[in-house]
């Protein structure tokens, strides 16, 4: 199994992504700037279990989940990143 696309994947499952969203990081970033079929609220993510991730692939998905909360902030789909429980 890839974690990082389980990982990607458990995001896309939490934000009801399309069907046509790739699971990868580009993916994920074109999916979270766009959010348009949510309803304009606050879109609350909480991390999947990174635990199985190299290293870099757990900064590189990070990275991706910080731009998004930095981009959306003033948009009516504000990101909001909970860690894992």
């Amino acid at each position: 199994m890839n974690a990082k696309a389980d990982a990607v994947r458990s995001i896309y499952s939490q934000v009801d992504a399309p069907e046509w969203a790739a699971p990868n990081l580009d993916g994920l970033a074109d999916v979270l700037r766009d959010l348009s079929w949510l309803p304009e609220h606050p879109v609350l993510i909480t991390l999947p279990d990174l635990s199985r991730l190299r290293d870099n692939e757990r900064d590189a998905l990070l990275h991706v989940l910080a731009e998004a909360v930095t981009d959306s902030i003033a948009s009516p789909r504000p990101v909001r990143i909970h860690g894992h429980d």
